[in-house]
């Protein structure tokens, strides 16, 4: 099965596949082992800035191992990329799907823009999947102390289904990631409140599968209601950064003395995986 199977089985059964970043071989490593225990499908994402530190070729090479050899389902994305450059670098390595992200443009631009990205990945490969976004969301899996400026919060300010349906018709993308509350990274004190009744309404107005980005900051009620309005994918990446970094901390001060990285950093290893195996839970 390819990914496009997957999605279409999500849909039917009103599950999510995860989608999960990785920044180190240690993220890549949880994902492996994660797999192997639950077979569950799994989409590693790689942003232009982790892309740039691992290598777009180098991990498109271990995924392909890992689906030939070990025969997993694991996919890879290329996460919110701006650069064209990169998106042929990755569509030219084997990426499963490219997420082309001008969501910080107007609509007439965004459409523009992601229309080119999807011509160019057809060119090389139609097999490839290709995401749009629409509307903002502020940038970075980060911990934020306040919400981003300019980020759609309230449903006056979220995509219309009429404007997704638009969207999909001229880019011809395969999958959206609407606007419709929720904020990438996790913002301190607040409450992300996504709008239900709006998925559903885009799910209806449009046959792209939708995604749910910036998920570490909702919780998992809400997340589970977002599925079940029609979100395919759910992405999270600041919750395994910060599980990461929790649980790499408390390993150089459990063992100060400790220099071998792979006893340092086991640790986080299974942080990520804890997170990992908790989320796939939720998505059904």
């Amino acid at each position: 099965m390819n990914l496009k199977d997957y999605l279409d089985k999500a849909v039917q059964t009103k599950t999510a596949v995860g989608h999960f970043n990785v920044s180190n071989w240690e993220g890549i490593k949880a994902i492996r082992e994660v797999c192997f225990e639950l077979k569950a499908p799994i989409v590693i994402g790689l942003s232009q800035g982790e892309a740039e530190f691992m290598g777009i070729d180098e991990v498109a090479e271990v995924v392909k191992f890992y689906k030939n050899t070990y025969k997993l389902p694991v996919f890879l994305n290329a996460d919110h990329f701006n650069n064209l450059d990169l998106v042929q670098q990755a569509t030219l390595a084997g990426f499963d799907s490219i997420l082309f992200d001008a969501a910080g443009s107007s609509l007439e631009e965004n459409i523009e823009k992601t229309k080119e990205a999807v011509d160019l990945v057809r060119a090389y490969d139609p097999r490839i999947l290709v995401e749009g976004e629409l509307g903002y969301i502020g940038v970075g899996s980060i911990v934020r102390e306040s919400v981003p400026e300019g980020a759609v919060v309230n449903e006056a300010q979220m995509i219309t289904p009429q404007q997704a349906k638009e969207f999909v018709e001229k880019t011809g993308v395969d999958l959206i990631g609407p606007g419709v509350g929720n904020i990438h990274g996790i913002v301190k004190g607040y409450k992300e409140n996504l709008s239900f009744q709006r998925i559903a309404e885009v799910k209806a107005a449009t046959p792209a599968f939708l995604v749910l980005h910036g998920a570490s900051g909702v919780d998992n009620d809400s997340v589970k209601q977002a599925i079940q309005a029609g979100i395919s994918v759910v992405h999270v990446n600041t919750e395994l950064r910060l599980a990461w970094k929790n649980a790499l901390q408390k390993s150089l001060a459990d063992s100060p003395e400790e220099i071998a990285p792979y006893k340092v950093l086991a640790p986080s290893v299974e942080a990520i995986k804890a997170v990992i195996k908790e989320k796939i839970g939720i998505f059904g």
